[in-house]
């Protein structure tokens, strides 16, 4: 394991190399004079996109400058990830940044012209220029907008108002990183000074009495100021709910699924099913209630650990041997990939002075995927590692099959493959338990990530639905209303047996993901799907395992519903969603036996 030392210090072996993405500065810095010279090529086409020929010329130079341009952008930033002391990769990383918000600003009329075109208009350009076929789906895509697009007045008028439209984020995102101020309290002779970090760690603590002084104390200042909260998150749904009306949606949530060409039901069959089996959550309630032996439980009680956590460390070579097994089930083509991955140096394993912290996949279509890591030894670097290798086979998969404009995977399925892998490890980890408790610790874990991801971000769903149909109807929102959506809403999801503090109905208030409306829900498809998934390959369904490998390499090419039938899965009814919570009510009855 890595002992604090220096980049230097750490072996190459666990150290990316980027000249798989460029081969030197030297090779970027042409790179980046190349973009900036291509630009102005781009823009010689401004206005004759509707010509087929014209348009069969522009997507050739349009992809190699953008296969570039990712290229570029990616370098620069994994090198300041390294060590962001660095002031040359610092200055690389502004460079690049202000040259791709030139570009983007610049070619604007890129979206305008091709959103312009009807089917018609496609249809006809493609008997005029056949080599346009292999853009159809492209093209389709910006069409969709067609209905969608304002007179060009309008459109720069939005354009232009755009920065102060998000404000509401901005604001709720100074206050909440910033400028909140949590009142200390004292606590057995110790002063304890919260924060969010040290709250989400004081409620994992087995003194119920810190548990619940950290909960009051920590809701407090979204209390006293829930007025201007509820302003600040007022303004952001009125916006989207304007906005959505002036580009021709029937509401708010149909803007928000059209670019994944998702039907409402998706959402509602969601709901459906989370509600008709929170009689689940409210079984896992006792189970913690009687775990913790208490008379009664409290939502400062939900996230203590009922198992002792393993006491174990796994090496990084450990991890890899770990998670391979696990994969398994995936077959020979998919591990000579996991192996080529681990060969290949495009992993960043250690922790060091400057580097960037958390974890996370990246890459370019001109490369490869990487993954970053801080691996510290505990089992969840292990389901990090597990999780962020799934983000990368899928990038690579994807570059193998599709062409760069279908190859970056739609952000509505960018989560299953990371959690499918987090899936397959959990199932081989409680299978391989040399205890009775290790395997405990294993399915309860399996179990709070369901409650949390499925359950909670579902409830979350819920409730912003609640709020935007309440404003589209035409009633106020203020502070109470809001506040009392929330709370009805914790009453349906939390199950019998939480008791629901008066503290607990602010907590929509200090939700970020409630400025991106209608996000949180993809956490729980994602999840959904990943479980419907993992249950097929892992049960030896016939054809499960290369369904899956052929969802890898789908990319963007169709719509997302569409990949996922290919793969065996059928997201508009809510067969889905009943197969992740029959594995909860499974790694529920398999715990409680035990």
């Amino acid at each position: 394991m890595n002992k604090n030392k220096t980049r230097d210090q750490i072996d190459d072996k666990y150290k990316w190399d980027l000249s798989v993405v460029c081969a030197s500065n030297n090779a970027w810095e042409d790179d980046y004079c190349r973009l900036e010279k291509g630009l102005p090529q781009l823009l010689e086409f401004k206005g004759s996109l509707a010509d087929p020929r014209k348009l069969g010329k522009f997507m050739q130079l349009y992809i190699n400058h953008s296969v570039m341009r990712e290229n570029v952008y990616v370098y620069a930033h994994a090198r300041f990830y390294e060590d962001t002391r660095n002031a040359l990769y610092e200055e690389m990383k502004g460079r690049i940044e202000l040259l791709v918000a030139k570009i983007s600003a610049e070619t604007v009329f890129i979206k305008k012209e091709l959103s312009s075109l009807s089917q018609n208009d496609i249809d006809s350009m493609m008997l005029e220029n056949p080599s346009l076929a292999e853009y159809r789906f492209f093209l389709e895509s910006y069409a969709r907008y067609h209905p969608h697009i304002l007179s060009e007045e309008t459109e720069t008028v939005l354009a232009e108002l755009e920065i102060a439209l998000k404000k509401p984020d901005d604001i709720f995102s100074a206050y909440n990183d910033n400028n909140i101020v949590f009142t200390k309290f004292e606590h057995k002779g110790e002063t304890i000074h919260l924060s969010h970090a040290k709250y989400a760690q004081l409620l994992e603590s087995h003194d119920r009495e810190l548990r619940q002084k950290a909960f009051e104390h920590y809701y407090r200042p979204f209390r006293q100021n829930i007025d201007v909260l509820a302003n600040t998150y007022a303004a952001n749904v009125l916006t989207n709910i304007k906005l959505a009306k002036v580009r021709n949606y029937p509401s708010m949530l149909e803007m928000a699924l059209f670019p994944d060409y998702l039907p409402a039901s998706v959402i509602s069959n969601l709901v459906e099913v989370a509600k008709e089996n929170i009689d689940a959550i409210s079984e896992f309630n006792a189970l913690k209630k009687e775990a913790l032996g208490i008379e009664a439980l409290h939502f400062y009680d939900n996230y203590v650990p009922l198992v002792k956590a393993i006491d174990k460390k796994y090496s990084y070579e450990e991890a890899i041997a770990l998670v391979r097994t696990a994969l398994e089930p995936l077959g020979a083509a998919y591990l000579r990939k996991y192996d080529a991955t681990i060969r290949a140096r495009v992993i960043d394993v250690f922790e060091s002075p400057g580097k960037r912290s958390g974890a996370f996949s990246w890459g370019s279509y001109a490369s490869r995927g990487l993954i970053f890591l801080n691996y510290t030894e505990k089992f969840s670097d292990v389901s990090t590692f597990a999780h962020e290798f799934g983000h990368c086979l899928h990038r690579d998969y994807s570059i193998e099959i599709q062409p760069y404009l279908y190859y970056q995977n739609p952000i509505f399925l960018a989560e299953v493959a990371s959690t499918f892998n987090e899936a397959l490890l959990f199932d081989h980890m409680s299978k391989i338990a040399e205890s009775a408790e290790e395997k405990k610790f294993f399915l309860y874990h399996n179990m709070k990530r369901t409650e949390a991801t499925f359950f909670r971000q579902t409830m979350f769903a819920n409730f912003e639905m609640d709020v935007h149909t309440t404003a589209e109807s035409g009633k106020v929102l203020i502070a109470k209303s809001i506040t009392d959506i929330y709370r009805k809403n914790l009453e349906t999801y939390l199950g019998r047996g939480m008791i629901i503090d008066d503290e607990l109905n602010y907590e929509w208030a200090r939700i970020p993901h409630f400025y991106h409306a209608f996000y949180v829900y993809k956490y729980a498809t994602s999840l959904s799907v990943a479980i419907a998934l993992s249950e097929r390959v892992i049960s030896g369904e016939k054809d499960a395992v290369e369904d899956y490998l052929a969802f890898l390499g789908a990319g963007s090419h169709k719509e997302p519903l569409e990949i996922l039938k290919d793969a065996g899965i059928d997201l508009t009814g809510k067969g889905v969603y009943e197969v992740t919570v029959h594995k909860f009510r499974k790694l529920l009855k398999e715990y409680k036996a035990l």
